[in-house]
C-alpha cells in the first residue's frame, strides 16, 4: 500500500507535464514530421519547418560597460509559424543563426495569416506579438516607428529596441485602437 502512495503523486507530476505544451516545447518541437532543437541553425530548420509567415529582427546588446553603453551586439531574428486552427502557434528566436528560443503562442488560424479583418473586441484578445495581431486582424490602417522610450536616460540602452505603432481604425463612430510593439511584443492598447 505504500509503495502505491508513492507512485500517485509521481503520476500526477508526469500527467500534468505532458498536459502542459510549454514544458514540452522547451527545447524541442516538431515541423513536418522533423525535430527541431534548441542550437540548431536557420538553415537546418528553413529546410524542416512550413514557410514563417511573420519575419522580424532586430540587433540586440550581448554586454554593456559600466556606463551602460553596449560593447558587443548580437543579431537576432525571430519567426512565426502557423500550424493552422487546431495547433499552437510557434515563434523561433534564432541568435547569430543558431535557434535560441521555441516560444508557443496561441492557436494559429485557418485562413492565410493577414488576410482576415477582425472587430475591436476581437483586437483586444489577438495576442502578445505583432505576429498574433498580424494574423488575426490583418494589416494595420495606419503603422510607424517610434524613437526610443526615454532618449535622456543615463543608460543609452533603457528603452530602447525597435518600437512600433500600429493603427486599426473601425470607423463608424467606434474609437480606433493604437498598439504600441517593442521587438515584436505588445505593450499596450490604447484607444485615443
Amino acid at each position: 500500500m505504500t509503495r502505491l502512495l508513492c507512485l500517485v503523486p509521481f503520476a500526477a507530476w508526469l500527467l500534468a507535464g505532458l498536459a502542459s505544451p510549454a514544458l514540452a516545447n522547451a527545447s524541442v518541437m516538431t515541423c513536418d514530421r522533423q525535430l527541431v532543437r534548441l542550437g540548431d541553425p536557420i538553415w537546418q530548420v528553413a529546410r524542416a519547418c512550413p514557410e514563417p509567415f511573420w519575419r522580424e529582427d532586430f540587433d540586440e546588446p550581448v554586454a554593456l560597460d559600466r556606463l551602460g553603453y553596449p560593447i558587443r551586439w548580437q543579431r537576432v531574428e525571430a519567426w512565426t509559424i502557423n500550424f493552422g486552427a487546431h495547433r499552437f502557434m510557434r515563434r523561433l528566436t534564432f541568435v547569430d543563426g543558431k535557434l535560441r528560443r521555441i516560444d508557443t503562442l496561441g492557436y494559429g488560424v485557418r485562413w492565410e495569416p493577414g488576410t482576415q479583418r477582425c472587430s475591436w473586441r476581437e483586437l483586444e484578445m489577438a495576442g502578445s506579438t505583432a505576429a498574433e495581431v498580424f494574423a488575426r486582424c490583418g494589416v494595420p490602417d495606419f503603422q510607424y516607428d517610434l524613437p526610443p522610450l526615454n532618449p535622456y536616460s543615463a543608460s543609452p540602452w533603457v528603452g530602447r529596441g525597435q518600437r512600433q505603432r500600429w493603427v486599426y481604425d473601425f470607423g463608424g463612430g467606434r474609437h480606433a485602437r493604437e498598439l504600441e510593439f517593442l521587438n515584436g511584443r505588445l505593450q499596450f492598447i490604447n484607444r485615443p
